[in-house]
């Protein structure tokens, strides 16, 4: 067993939602980030350039395209290795330790492809299943790496910068009016990053071509469960029924082996908000 009231185990203050550890420091110095990592804390998003080299960028495009088969998908990360590799960026883990703190987890690697005249979704903060007000530390990172780049009429990420800041999702007439919206836009290789409070939706495609984007998200270690029951799941929701289903994580949308039941979609969105 732990001994919790052993002395020689130091436990650490809680830092400012702005603040980078003395841990993180040097490597956020090494790296050139404290712009990005300023940004992100007072706006809610930031963009990394240059984030790895022209030929990987082009790699990752590449299998992403041959993975989906064109389509975009989820669960790509035993997919390519090169999904492994996005994901263990050096700069994009140094953001997600700052945005949502150290021992956090990988909580999805998907794609989209974007076509012409494809709908777009509406505006919304990505803490979807947080109830306001949020946290004041954020609880998820979106990491979308821009394949081929971003621009209005290619149907970019649409964001409400400072949104962050109120710590809420937006209501009605905030998603019809979408006042104070910006497009990111960035080379392709480049790396948008907003935080869970973040307001944004995006872009209708005007543009011929494709829009190629992997989508990674990261959320901090309290976010999964101390035990891990998967290798027993099946039996015991056998044996108990639909009560058990929902305590091990099948009752709700969220990506499972055989991919997402998207009709629990709103279902899910609405049990985190009651």
């Amino acid at each position: 067993m732990i001994n919790i009231s052993d002395t020689s185990v130091r436990y650490y203050e809680t830092l400012p939602s702005d603040a980078i550890s003395p841990e993180l420091e040097p490597i956020i110095a090494e790296l050139g980030l404290h712009e990005n990592c300023k940004q992100l804390a007072e706006e809610g998003w930031t963009v990394l350039e240059n984030a790895a080299s022209k030929d990987f960028n082009d790699q990752l495009r590449k299998t992403i395209i041959q993975v989906t088969e064109g389509q975009g998908g989820f669960m790509l990360l035993s997919k390519d290795p090169v999904f492994a590799e996005a994901v263990l960026n050096r700069s994009l883990l140094a953001m997600a330790e700052f945005s949502v703190g150290r021992g956090f987890l990988l909580s999805q690697a998907a794609a989209t492809v974007r076509k012409k005249d494809d709908p777009g979704i509406t505006l919304h903060a990505d803490h979807n299943w947080v109830p306001a007000p949020f946290p004041n530390h954020n609880m998820l990172l979106t990491a979308c790496w821009a394949c081929d780049g971003y621009t209005q009429d290619g149907g970019a990420t649409l964001i409400v910068p400072g949104s962050n800041r109120l710590r809420r999702h937006p209501n009605e007439s905030e998603i019809s009016e979408i006042k104070g919206a910006i497009p990111i836009e960035c080379p392709p290789g480049a790396i948008a990053l907003w935080d869970g409070n973040l307001w944004h939706a995006n872009y209708p495609r005007s543009l011929d071509g494709e829009r190629v984007v992997c989508h990674i998200t990261y959320t901090r270690l309290m976010c999964r469960p101390v035990e891990d029951y998967s290798q027993c799941a099946d039996n015991l929701i056998k044996e108990h029924g639909i009560l058990m289903s929902q305590l091990l994580g099948r009752e709700d949308m969220l990506f499972k082996q055989d991919g997402a039941d998207l009709s629990k979609l709103v279902s899910t969105f609405n049990n985190a908000k009651r």
